[in-house]
């Protein structure tokens, strides 16, 4: 597999993967910390996939044990819903991100940002680097890192609001 269509697949399933992942960790943050560094052991380990769909299987796997890992290192045991919750969970968010309209919208605002923010992003996010790795990278400081992703995600916030507003205004 590429690295291009291992990055599409794991970036167009990112919402459900997060999503499955906050069913474990409950935390956002943390989800998204999973997330980034089940990406880079897919990276390192792209030739081991045949297709989109093992892919997606094991990082999907990888990502709840990784959550529950960190939820039993932390002592946080009688918050882990049961496998069948977590799998009940996978299934209903499997069935629903396709047609979801607030990642169509998302989606949308990414692509109309300025060329240098999807970078930024995309070095964030699909790269999995860190402020400081980001501040060295871009000859920024750190500070002007994080005050830049956070402007950006304020951005995408309000981009998406209103486009969701306008989907909803257009179907009424």
């Amino acid at each position: 597999m590429t690295e291009e269509l291992l990055v599409k697949t794991l970036l167009d399933a990112r919402p459900r993967l997060i999503a499955g992942t906050l069913a474990v960790l409950r935390d956002v943050h943390q989800a998204e910390d999973v997330f980034q560094e089940v990406m880079i052991k897919a990276l390192r380990m792209r030739d081991s996939f045949s297709d989109e769909a093992g892919l997606l299987a094991w990082t999907r796997v990888s990502m709840r044990n990784q959550g529950i890992d960190f939820v039993r290192r932390a002592g946080r045991l009688d918050t882990i819903l049961s496998e069948m919750a977590l799998d009940a969970v996978a299934a209903s968010l499997d069935a629903h991100e396709a047609a979801s309209p607030k990642v169509t919208a998302l989606r949308q605002c990414i692509a109309s940002l300025p060329q240098e923010s999807r970078r930024l992003l995309r070095l964030r996010y699909d790269e999995g680097r860190s402020g400081r790795d980001l501040a060295a990278l871009l000859r920024r400081s750190e500070d002007a890192i994080y005050k830049a992703l956070s402007r950006l995600h304020a951005a995408l916030r309000k981009c998406a609001e209103e486009r969701l507003t306008l989907m909803k205004e257009a179907s009424s």
